[in-house]
Parts: C-alpha cells; structure tokens; sequence
C-alpha cells in the first residue's frame, strides 16, 4: 500500500499554521500582562480577528504551500512562510495606520511574530524530514513513466534514483525506436492501456526524442485522467547566453540573447569574495601549507610544488600550482588521468587526495586572478579537444574563470576518463546560470563536508 495522502499536505499546513498564529498571539499576550481572558473581549478580540484575516490575505497571495517535491526543502519552505509573515505584519499595520488604533501593545505583536516564526520554522523543518523519511521507505509514491529515450531521459531518470527522498517511483521509458535497454517496457501508444493498469501519477515527456503528435496526444489523455504531464527540453547548449520567456498574445517565444553569463556587478562580487577568502586561507593555514610542503619533500623524490598548463577564462593558459601527490616523471609516456588504486600515486599523495591538501596551492592562483573559489574545474589542452569532440558545449564553460571546487566536483567527482570528464560537465554547465555569491557560499560549505568526510579520491 502506498499511503497516499498528498493531497492532504497542503491541507495540514495550512490547519497548523493558523493554528500556531493564534497560540502565537495568545501566547505573546500572556507573556505580557500574565493573564488570558482578556483577550476575547474587546478591543484584543478585533485585532484576534483581524490578524486572522489578514493572515488569509498573505497565504493568497504569497501561495506558500505552492511547492512541489523537488523544491520542498526547508530553506525554501522557510524563505516562503518567512514571506508570509512579513505580508502579514505589513497589513497589520495599515490596519494600525488606517484605524489609529494605538492602544493595542507593540511589544505583544513583536513578541507574537517571534513565536511564530520560531514556532513555524521547527513543525516545518521537522515535517519535512518525516516526510521525506516516509517517503524513503516506499510510501506515499508518485508512479511515473518517460517517453522518449535518450540522453536527457537517462539523466532525468538517475535524478529519481538518486534522490527517494522525493518520492517518485520511476516504471520505463515508453520509445518510438528500437533500442537496447531493458527499461524500455513499450510504444508511445500503449502509454494509455499501461498507465491505467499500472497507476501512473506523471507522465514526462522528453524532447526532441518524443513526435509533436504523440506529446498533444499524451496531454490529451492526461487531461482526461486527471494525470500530470511535463516537457522536458534541454536548454543547456544555450547556457552561455541569455535566456528568458516572453508570450506574443498566447505564442510562447523562449528568447535567446548575446548577453555574457556574469553581469560586471556579478564580477566584481565574485572577485572581491576570492581575494578575501583567499587571503585569509594564504594567511591562517600557512603553518598547514608549510608542514604539507616538508612532509610532501620528504616521502618522495621531486620538489613540494606540482606545476602545470591549464586553460582559464577565455581559453588562455595559466600555470596552476597543486602540491605534487604522484612520483616525479609520472607523465613521461604522455597525459593519464588518475584513477582508483594508481600506482602513481605516493601513499602521502593518496592521503592528500582523500582531504584535498594537494589543492591548497591553487589559492594562490585565485589570489592572483587565474582561478576564482569556485567554477568549472581547469583542464588542459590535451583533454579538452577530447572533450569537444564528444561534447561541443564544453567551450561554454571557459566563459567563466575555473575554480578550486564546483558542483561537478561535488556532485561527480574528479573524473578518471574523457566519458567521466564530459558527465561531470552537464553539472558544471548548470552553475553557469546561477553565478552569484550566495550558489559560490553554499558550494563551498558542501566541498568542506567532503574534506570532512575525506570523500576525495
């Protein structure tokens, strides 16, 4: 049984939250004046009455418990009720302006707004990691099926094997063509007789793999059977432009400028953040740089320092500093990535590779202005013709400056082959359109609880 009661979420949500509103303002009254009878009488049982209609009036109009199950993460959720809330103390005091009522005490609506975002945020943050707990064992599932099989369905269908937590049972790919893969379970027009047996929540169809007739089709019969229905189209080869979406009458128009993936004021954020956070990292852990350098000297042969050509912004070249984890003249035959158990690799090399220590020194080329904290992992020239060849859209990636870290690094790793290296960039294509400070902190805070749990290889 799959405990299906979705429907209901947004229904508890909103019970519980006018619920903690009106303990909040019991409460906080309380805490003022000590005693609670009062409070239904007037004048307090106006404003009781008020602050629950004009809470009615935020959640319309901020729709917080509009989230789907992807998005449903506490900071988000959070960020939305923290919205509703602000809505409602602004048209609490209209009220306040508009009636001149004075009367009333500001230290009990303070004090009211307190609990009930302190309140709120913890039933939230503990619902939200139940349900995803619950979801995780089986339950409350959605059955879903893709249509069209091909790059982009292989890579939508590992998002809902990787992350249970958002409930999503994945059935097949329903393809036109013939291909060998056993996920394939059909035709386009057997989706119909498979999702009435089967109970398939969603349908996503992924272009260009999927006949325009067979997608009116499909939104047809979900329309009918009240069934969800979603487009997916890969954007990706137009990340290094800008994208909007605007509507002539009812014509959808997706519209691509020439304009460059960082704005100045982006720039120069990014840049001010480096030479900061560089600076205290080149200043503070100079003793750690000093006593890795010694020990690096020591256990083998060849200097501390690793030197080698990378290609930066803009396709130039650049001298990246690492401290060397392999045995002197490990490339003498010609380029090798490194992989799991390399022989090349000295054993105070593999422990650097486990906590990042060998990455230490390319600090010093953020400070200097060659790399930035964080971005698209450098590579060299060697490896990037490879790459093109497979995956064209790699040249996108030098229209910002390499990084220490990226989300491809997180997300993938550092990658032993040409086929590993062009899987990690579909990750590092994705923070080309989300450059801002507040992407680069949250990325940094995720790499250090890799470093923490020496995940690095």
């Amino acid at each position: 049984m799959q405990h299906r009661f979705s429907k209901n979420i947004r229904l508890i949500h909103v019970v519980v939250d006018f619920l903690l509103l009106n303990l909040s303002f019991a409460g906080s009254y309380y805490l003022r004046f000590q005693e609670i009878s009062s409070l239904f009488s007037a004048p307090y049982s106006g404003l009781l009455f008020f602050i629950n209609i004009a809470w009615f009036l935020a959640i319309l109009a901020i729709r917080p418990y509009r989230i789907s199950r992807v998005s449903s993460t506490v900071p988000h959720i959070l960020s939305r009720h923290f919205t509703s809330i602000f809505l409602h103390a602004c048209l609490v005091a209209i009220f306040f302006i508009i009636f001149r009522v004075y009367y009333y005490s500001r230290e009990q609506l303070f004090i009211s707004y307190i609990i009930l975002f302190v309140g709120a945020s913890f039933w939230k943050g503990i619902f939200t990691y139940f349900l995803r707990q619950y979801r995780l064992q089986g339950y409350n599932n959605r059955n879903i099926i893709i249509v069209g099989y091909g790059e982009t369905s292989e890579e939508l269908r590992n998002f809902f094997v990787r992350h249970r937590e958002y409930g999503y049972k994945f059935l097949g790919y329903f393809s036109s063509k013939s291909q060998d893969n056993p996920n394939i379970i059909g035709r386009p027009e057997q989706i119909e007789q498979y999702s009435s047996r089967n109970a398939v929540d969603e349908v996503y169809c992924c272009l260009p793999y999927v006949e325009y007739d067979v997608v009116r089709d499909i939104i047809d019969f979900c329309e009918r059977t009240d069934r969800k229905v979603k487009i997916i189209t890969d954007y990706r080869s137009f990340y290094s432009k800008g994208v909007s979406f605007e509507r002539y009458d009812n014509i959808p128009v997706l519209n691509i400028s020439p304009s460059p993936i960082e704005d100045s004021k982006a720039i120069i954020f990014k840049r001010a953040f480096d030479i900061f956070f560089s600076s205290i990292v080149l200043l503070l852990g100079s003793p750690i740089f000093l006593l890795t350098a010694l020990i690096t000297k020591a256990t083998s042969k060849g200097p501390a320092l690793f030197v080698q050509e990378r290609i930066g912004k803009g396709g130039r070249p650049f001298s990246m500093y690492k401290f060397r984890s392999m045995y002197a003249d490990s490339e003498v035959c010609g380029p090798q990535l490194a992989c799991d158990d390399d022989p090349r690799v000295t054993p105070w090399g593999r422990f650097m590779r486990k906590f990042r220590l060998d990455e230490i020194p390319q600090f010093i080329n953020v400070f200097r202005g060659d790399m930035s904290i964080v971005g698209p992992r450098p590579e060299r020239q060697f490896y990037i013709d490879q790459i093109v060849e497979k995956a064209p859209r790699y040249r996108y990636l030098h229209f910002v400056k390499p990084g220490i870290t990226s989300i491809g690094q997180i997300k993938f790793g550092y990658a032993s082959d040409i086929d590993e290296m062009v899987k990690r960039l579909r990750y590092d294509l994705v923070y080309l359109r989300n450059v801002s400070l507040l992407v680069d902190l949250k990325i940094i805070l995720m790499t250090v609880v890799i470093v923490f749990k020496a995940e690095g290889k």
